[in-house]
């Protein structure tokens, strides 16, 4: 009697548990991979959070990013709040995955004594102008902050359709 109910117990748990972890895998996070499209090297940091820095940077070239070992060099960097969950590479195109569980903003951080600044020019996401929520114009930075605006996410239901989020300077 006693392994008969020792027996059930613990049939009674593998199946709830079982139950547990494939109900478990339909919740995925809604992410939107997203890829920063400008001239120069951009390269994806795997900085989950922004305390670790910037998660997307952009410089002149490959040997200018080998070479700024603090990442402060940059023409342009980006951080997405409250986190990513890293560099991915959707059908060839480098990208970074941002969490968009919740809500969601960004923060661009332009260089103003690189080549690509210019007072005129403006934040695109997928072909369309982004109005800044905030904007701090230092000396020496332009910081836009963004916090109303859309990415597409690219795992509705938990499927990849591979759309890939284009974020413009121009």
């Amino acid at each position: 009697m006693k392994n008969r109910l020792l027996c059930f117990a613990f049939a009674v748990i593998c199946v709830f548990s079982c139950a547990f972890a494939f109900s478990a895998c339909e919740n995925v996070v809604p992410c939107a991979w997203v890829k920063l499209d400008m001239e120069g090297y951009v390269y994806y940091s795997s900085n989950m959070y922004a305390s670790g820095g910037h998660h997307v940077y952009l410089y002149e070239n490959q040997e200018a990013s080998a070479a700024d070992t603090y990442r402060a060099g940059y023409m342009m960097a980006i951080t997405f709040y409250p986190r990513i969950l890293g560099a991915d590479t959707i059908e060839g195109v480098r990208t970074t995955t941002v969490d968009i569980s919740r809500w969601y903003s960004m923060t661009v951080y332009i260089s103003k004594s690189s080549s690509i600044y210019d007072e005129g020019k403006h934040i695109y996401l997928n072909g369309e102008v982004l109005e800044a929520s905030q904007t701090d114009d230092l000396s020496s930075l332009l910081c836009l902050s963004f916090e109303d605006f859309s990415f597409v996410r690219g795992n509705p239901g938990g499927t990849l359709n591979n759309f890939v989020n284009v974020i413009e300077y121009k």
